[in-house]
């Protein structure tokens, strides 16, 4: 991601990793690297409030990574190093893959992001999703969705790689929640959203 935040930026930089060490990929790596430019607030309110999975509803930076392993199993894996170490769950199913990840920010314990991706094959790393998983309701256009949806919803829509970030007072600092889409033939194949802390303008 291009947050202006230096800290923000290596909280979310990616570290080296032996070669036989789990992968983050797909949407989930570019949701988590330096794939979309969230520079700047774009959007006036944060669109996203509960993500609901199945019989699951996921709220970032407050549901744990064990929850979710609760409710649907699979394996926690883990990839990088310090700050820019990432853990995350991933399942397959669908007909999308599904990344629930966490980062420094938060504490490699709470979803900090979640992402998913239309595809008929499982990606590296990703579980088979159990009964019951669907395909997560971001409450705002997901897969499927037509570049015209998203103008609706968010009043501008422009190239296959579409970035959206809003900002709102969060205590000792501010929250940032930003939203990134890949379109493909003018729809959406991919979607993640994810939120993180950024020093106060005020």
């Amino acid at each position: 991601m291009r947050l202006k935040a230096a800290a923000l930026l290596a909280a979310l930089a990616l570290g080296t990793l032996p070669a036989t060490a789990a992968q983050l990929g797909g949407l989930g790596q570019m949701i988590f690297g330096n794939s979309f430019n969230f520079s700047k607030a774009n959007i006036d309110t944060a669109p996203v409030k509960e993500i609901r999975v199945g019989k699951l509803g996921v709220t970032l930076q407050r549901t744990r990574l064990a929850e979710v392993q609760k409710a649907f199993g699979g394996t926690i894996q883990t990839d990088g190093e310090g700050g820019g170490k990432a853990v995350w769950l991933c399942y397959a199913g669908e007909g999308a893959n599904t990344w629930f990840i966490s980062n420094a920010l938060g504490g490699f314990e709470f979803v900090m992001m979640v992402a998913a991706e239309s595809s008929t094959r499982p990606a590296g790393g990703c579980d088979a999703a159990p009964a019951g998983f669907t395909a997560p309701d971001f409450g705002i256009p997901g897969l499927g969705a037509k570049s015209a949806d998203l103008k609706a919803t968010f009043g501008a829509a422009s190239g296959s790689k579409i970035a959206y970030r809003s900002d709102r007072p969060g205590g000792y600092s501010d929250i940032a929640q930003y939203i990134g889409y890949v379109l493909k033939g003018g729809k959406v194949a991919g979607l993640g959203v994810g939120e993180t802390s950024v020093p106060t303008q005020h």
